[in-house]
């Protein structure tokens, strides 16, 4: 993940950002905090989840209003595509 990167997931902290991951999750989340130390260290993301294609690991899984995702999981994210009507 890049500093770029790293500062889009910073710039967009209480907003949604779709999500997709390496175990083929595509997931909408409201960015809580993003951990960023320096390259060495580990570094995740805390996000509530708005959706999923995997609704039932969270329901199933629910403990707490936020989730952790290790950066290493992300194969991409954006902007929210607007819905079209």
């Amino acid at each position: 993940m890049t500093n770029a990167d790293i500062q889009y997931l910073k710039d967009n902290i209480d907003r949604l950002v779709q999500i997709k991951m390496i175990d083929g999750e595509c997931l909408v989340a409201r960015i809580l905090f993003v951990t960023h130390v320096d390259e060495e260290d580990e570094h995740d993301i805390l996000y509530e989840i708005v959706s999923s294609n995997m609704m039932d690991w969270y329901v199933q899984h629910q403990t707490s209003a936020g989730y952790v995702l290790d950066f290493e999981r992300i194969v991409s994210f954006g902007p929210v595509a607007p819905i079209q009507t």
